[in-house]
């Protein structure tokens, strides 16, 4: 089970925690921008109900000469109720003496202005509980004196407590949720790396066969696990190559070695004399020779298969570059009474991206190969199949051919068909030729040619020029 504080430092925990702190900071902005705008429109209203009152006040006074008289009986009797309502009146002469009202003085400002319950000197007994804070209130000036009009501040107040309120809620609901889904989230995205570790584990101690299960979620982790798994597949088809590779070197070297040592202990054994000498010291150079080749060859498929010739890619050619192959290897055909050919042109020039270098050793082991394994009198074609997207390089004779369940097979390294090892070769040539064929992302595959073999190389995305 996964450790808290280790769950805490998971990238989707603490992602979790960015964006509660995300939320939280909207929520703040937003509730903000509601608070100033609410309280503002309260404001306003509230501003309208104190201005309504004060006309219909001073309305009573009218023009009539006991005007005054009638509005003092009217604040008089609102303020006998004013107290539910935090309502604050006061109505004095010109001279700032007190007429009516529920407050006994109060200076005289210009505008509106916000006042503190404590600033007020109330008459009459007045509850110290009240939703309120201060009086928002406004003179107005009437015949034979001025009349103070105040109301609470309580439904502002009100308002503010519940935005307040709300805001608290809505950041500890956004922190809780977003940390539980990121406890959740981190919780799985743990157990699937502690998945990868132990596979990778397994695959450390020498299990190659285990492999990372995948699931449907298709997410940036199902990626990952993907990659990794196909890493995997060609470190355990590598590994397996060298273990092949390993006894095949061990299988392939014996016999030359045991060539070399069978003619030295016959020289050291026979008649003493300069020639014999010279005969099997030439002999043991070329056997050392043929093991020097082989192990040239196999590190230049090692040095192929590491891809950095990639860097070096050019536009070759392939109707220049098989004409060429074709001019060189014709009179070794001709030795071996082959007849090789090259019906038709392809066309139009059609060029891929490679190693040209790399390319004509390619096409060479091909043609070699027929020239070398056909019986004498066979015939060896050579064709570029012209296609814009996928070209064609086809390799045919009219040989003996390779046995299907074997096709595969002479794609390894050291394999030969020839299990005595008796006749020249490495084993290589192939092994060579499906190395560039990969480098250059093409495709190497082999059928029945009846008689004979074909071979196509077919590669892909390519580029026609012209």
């Amino acid at each position: 089970m996964t450790s808290p504080h280790k769950l805490t430092q998971r990238t989707a925990f603490r992602l979790a925690g960015f964006v509660a702190i995300v939320i939280t900071l909207t929520n703040v902005l937003v509730f903000s921008i509601l608070f100033f705008v609410i309280s503002q429109q309260l404001g306003q209203h509230l501003k309208a109900h104190v201005d309504e009152i004060s006309a219909t006040l001073a309305d009573v006074e009218g023009d009539e000469s006991d005007g005054f008289h009638e509005l003092a009986a009217a604040v008089a009797r609102h303020a006998l109720v004013a107290q539910s309502d935090e309502d604050i009146y006061l109505l004095t002469d010109t001279d700032g003496k007190y007429v009516a009202g529920n407050v006994s003085s109060l200076d005289r400002f210009k505008g509106w202005r916000i006042i503190p319950w404590n600033d007020l000197k109330l008459i009459g007994h007045w509850s110290s509980t009240r939703a309120s804070d201060a009086v928002i209130g406004t003179w107005t000036r009437v015949n034979g004196g001025y009349l103070f009009v105040g109301d609470g501040n309580g439904d502002i107040k009100d308002a503010q407590r519940l935005l307040l309120t709300g805001l608290l809620w809505g950041i500890a609901l956004s922190v809780i949720c977003a940390l539980a889904g990121g406890y959740v989230l981190g919780l799985k995205a743990q157990r699937r790396v502690e998945e990868m570790e132990h596979v990778l584990d397994a695959v450390a101690s020498g299990d190659f066969n285990r492999r990372i299960p995948r699931n449907a979620a298709a997410d940036d982790i199902d990626h990952v696990a993907a990659l990794i798994n196909v890493t995997l597949d060609r470190l355990q088809r590598l590994i397996g190559n060298l273990k092949q590779v390993s006894v095949d070197i061990a299988h392939d070297l014996r016999t030359p070695i045991s060539r070399m040592r069978q003619k030295l202990e016959t020289v050291r054994l026979g008649p003493s004399n300069i020639a014999t000498y010279t005969a099997a010291v030439d002999q043991s150079i070329c056997e050392i020779d043929n093991i020097a080749d082989t192990f040239d060859a196999l590190l230049r498929i090692s040095e192929i298969e590491a891809g950095a010739q990639k860097a070096k890619f050019v536009d070759v050619e392939l109707n220049g570059l098989l004409a060429n192959i074709i001019d060189a290897l014709e009179a070794v055909a001709e030795e071996h009474q082959h007849r090789l050919r090259a019906p038709g042109g392809a066309g139009h020039p059609v060029t891929v991206r490679g190693d040209r270098r790399l390319l004509n050793q390619l096409f060479v082991n091909l043609i070699e190969n027929s020239i070398v394994h056909c019986p004498r009198g066979s015939e060896i074609e050579v064709e570029l199949i012209n296609d814009a997207q996928h070209p064609m390089v086809r390799v045919r004779d009219t040989g003996l051919g390779i046995p299907a369940e074997e096709r595969d097979k002479v794609f390894r390294r050291l394999y030969r068909l020839e299990k005595s090892r008796t006749t020249r070769g490495s084993g290589l040539g192939l092994s060579l030729v499906a190395a560039i064929a990969e480098l250059h992302s093409a495709k190497v595959t082999m059928a029945d040619n009846k008689p004979g073999l074909v071979v196509e190389v077919t590669f892909d995305q390519a580029r026609r020029a012209g």
